[in-house]
């Protein structure tokens, strides 16, 4: 017989052991199905989602196509949901977040602490003045009187107590009106350094950080306006109300240890409580706040383009559309904003109702240790006056906290545009020297956009522009050619190849340097900004260039650009406002605007992306000649992008892309256009085909329109007849109109038997 290790009486504590193992056991095998269920329902969601895609993409139906895009546009928000959650800030990196917030304010650290110390006299007068009631309630009770029958406290009549508190009143009210203007001049000071800061970086980042759908323009303004309000108000105005109510907070906890410990423990009791709930409530609303900045940044996106873009909407009667858009945005808003709100209604109940728990709890505790003589009136008084200011400052701090937690989240956001690692960094480099030569080469160049990285744009593509030469892309269109430009002005990095400038590679040059030195454009849809004529043709100087200069080089400028004749032609002449985007000028006048602020930098290298598309032949010719004696006198290199055949015969070289990322041809234009077998000349067929199939259609469509007109004004002046012949016979008596129209009867009578006589000649055999 076997005998058990164990005394006698220990099988029941293996039984139970054996059930707690045997419980685990089942609880694992439940989580285990759990999650393997939960895995299952999810592989099935997605598959069921890829499904729903396909099918929809194999549709020959616009609104499933319809549909499509806009179930692409949810996955992509989830996408940036499950990222943000991913991202989520840890109580540590809040604080480290507003501690990066509170160096912006160093600059104005002695204001804050001129603020702090009329905060401390603030706090000092309450406190004092509580004190004083309690102590003259016990000197009541206790019947303290001098020989004339005034009442003594602290051995002073209360009279003089009294009037020494009026001064202290009077200083009070000062350093109120004190700490309030100068925690206003700290806030607008703090909001316009860090708006400065997070403008200068965005100016800095390269082309690929605004091809991002995060980063656009409606985000990045929404991001500058009300993400950096949010962060200095719960700075400036929260942070110190904060310290206040530290100071009230322990100060009162002072108070009333000294009054009554026992007291002062029960009203502890609600301080752990507290705590916890306002991290937890704190961090909830953090996520609630940031959730509702990303919605007003995606309100103030959705209302910029459909306010850019005004015209378009009203062109095409979409104005339903971008209402319905702008208010799925608005409801957005309004769903988070509730969250929000409720959140906090939560938290300041559930705070509020451990406040008062802990305050009766005191006044009840406080009235039986004055039955039993341990506690005078005045002192419970008192206490209970320490204690409200406890739970204000307790209460205020809650709500200081969730506010610092709203501004750590806006200036995690801000931080994050600060942050960003550009692909192309702007201030590395070395500078471009004084001497570097014109010409240019692309040396087995490989890139594509990084918003589109599985569409190669160029694949290995190399040429050669000689230097003091005018060489035209001609390509289809999506082969690259604007990309050149981009690529040149080093707005992205290549993945693999070379770009040389005078034999040197430009990556490792200063883009700035670069840019400002050595090459100009000018775009197809140029773009003005607001100010003068003036101020737009020298935005490109600097002003130590523009020291240099003096208006008989701009009007020459002017003058090669052929845009001084119209410039002078206004009534302001080069100081006329244009206003936003140059809107009072036209497409063509734009034009040559913008080629005169190119040529007045006297670059290098000028490249022209369709420049001269608004402009008609004549104006095309002139401002061709100008360049093409430019190049001569080699003072520079000019590429073009061009379509129009016009643009291109003024180049001495063509280069024609091909869709497979490379260069197919390259050569004189006059050799190319000559080869009926060339690429350039195919190109050119297909355009011109192109071309004079629209001119016929433009011709008939004038024809018909003319015909229209025709016939119109035909119909126009019968009907002013008939009304003319219609006034007349008004105006006649009744017999004349009776014997007109018996006259009229006659003739039309005779006419039909002369029409019949006809009819029955013509079928006669």
């Amino acid at each position: 017989m076997a005998t058990s290790i164990f005394p006698t009486g220990m099988s029941a504590p293996m039984g139970v052991i054996h059930k707690e193992l045997t419980g685990m056991a089942l609880g694992s095998l439940r989580h285990t199905r759990l999650f393997s269920t939960s895995f299952i329902a999810f592989e099935a969601h997605n598959e069921k989602h890829s499904e729903l895609i396909e099918s929809l993409k194999n549709s020959n139906s616009l609104l499933k196509h319809l549909e499509l895009n806009s179930i692409r546009k949810r996955d992509i928000k989830e996408e940036e949901r499950q990222k943000q959650r991913k991202q989520k800030q840890s109580f540590k990196q809040n604080f480290r977040t507003i501690g990066r917030i509170l160096k912006l304010g160093r600059p104005d650290l002695k204001l804050f602490l001129l603020a702090l110390l009329f905060i401390l006299f603030a706090v000092l007068y309450p406190t004092s003045l509580v004190k004083l009631v309690g102590e003259a309630i016990d000197a009541f009770n206790n019947k303290t009187f001098d020989e004339d029958g005034d009442l003594l406290i602290w051995g002073y009549k209360y009279s003089t107590i009294f009037t020494a508190m009026v001064p202290f009143m009077v200083v009070l009210a000062i350093c109120f009106w004190a700490r309030i203007w100068v925690l206003k001049v700290l806030g607008e000071r703090l909001v316009a350094r860090l708006r400065l800061r997070v403008m200068k970086h965005l100016l800095r980042h390269d082309a690929a950080f605004y091809d991002q759908e995060k980063h656009k323009v409606g985000d990045l303004i929404s991001r500058l306006s009300s993400d950096a309000y949010v962060v200095s108000r719960s700075i400036t105005s929260n942070l110190p109300d904060g310290m206040k109510n530290i100071l009230f907070g322990i100060i009162s906890s002072y108070m009333m240890y000294q009054i009554n410990p026992i007291l002062f423990g029960v009203m502890l009791l609600i301080s752990p409580p507290i705590t916890i709930g306002s991290v937890w409530y704190g961090e909830k609303i953090r996520q609630l706040s940031t959730r509702l900045q990303n919605a007003t940044a995606g309100l103030t996106k959705v209302s910029e383009e459909t306010l850019n873009a005004v015209k378009l909407v009203q062109a095409f009667s979409s104005e339903p559309k971008e209402l319905s858009k702008y208010s799925d945005q608005v409801r957005n808003v309004i769903k988070i904003a509730r969250k929000e709100a409720l959140a906090q209604s939560n938290y300041l109940v559930s705070i509020y109702s451990l406040y008062h728990t802990g305050y009766l709890s005191c006044i009840a505790l406080g009235m039986y240790l004055i039955l039993q003589g341990k506690m005078s009136t005045g002192d419970v008084v008192a206490f209970t006056m320490y204690l409200e200011f406890f739970n204000m400052a307790l209460y205020s701090l809650t709500t200081t906290y969730m506010e610092l937690m709203k501004g750590a989240g806006a200036g995690v956001k801000l931080f994050n545009l600060i942050d960003y690692h550009d692909d192309v960094n702007p201030v590395k480099g070395t500078r471009v020297p004084s001497n570097l030569a014109k010409d240019i080469e692309f040396r087995d160049v490989v890139f594509s956009y990084p918003t589109r990285q599985h569409n190669k744009i160029f694949r290995g593509c190399s040429f050669n522009v000689p230097a003091a030469s005018s060489t035209c892309f001609v390509a289809p269109s999506g082969c690259g050619k604007s990309t050149i430009a981009l690529l040149l002005l080093r707005s992205y990095n290549i993945e693999s190849g070379q770009i040389l400038i005078g034999g040197k590679d430009i990556k490792d040059f200063q883009i700035r340097d670069l840019r400002r030195s050595v090459i100009a454009i000018v775009q197809q849809e140029p773009v003005l900004l607001s100010g003068s004529i003036l101020e737009n043709i020298v935005y490109g100087l600097t002003p130590a260039q523009i020291n240099q200069l003096t208006m008989d080089d701009v009007i020459e400028v002017a003058k090669q650009a052929n845009c001084h004749d119209f410039i002078t032609a206004l009534p302001d002449g080069y100081d006329t406002l244009i206003g936003s985007r140059g809107a009072s000028l036209s497409g063509g006048q734009k034009q040559r605007v913008a080629i005169a602020r190119a040529l007045i930098k006297k670059p290098a290298i000028l490249i022209l992306d369709e420049a001269t598309s608004a402009l008609d032949s004549k104006l095309e010719s002139l401002i061709n000649n100008t360049l093409k004696n430019l190049t001569s006198e080699g003072k520079m290199t000019i590429i073009s992008i061009a379509h129009r055949l016009s643009t291109i015969s003024k180049s001495e070289n063509v280069i024609v892309l091909g869709k497979k990322g490379k260069v197919v041809e390259q050569g004189r234009f006059v050799e190319l256009f000559s080869d009926p077998n060339s690429e350039l000349s195919k190109l050119l067929d297909e355009s011109s085909t192109q071309k004079k199939e629209d001119d016929e259609r433009n011709d008939e469509q004038e024809r018909l329109d003319k015909e229209a007109k025709e016939i119109e004004m035909r119909q126009r002046i019968q009907r002013g007849e008939i009304e003319l012949v219609r006034s007349l016979i008004a105006d006649l008596p009744y017999t004349s109109k009776t014997e007109l129209v018996k006259q009229m009867e006659q003739e039309l009578a005779e006419e039909e038997e002369s029409y019949e006589k006809e009819e029955l000649t013509s079928q006669a055999p």
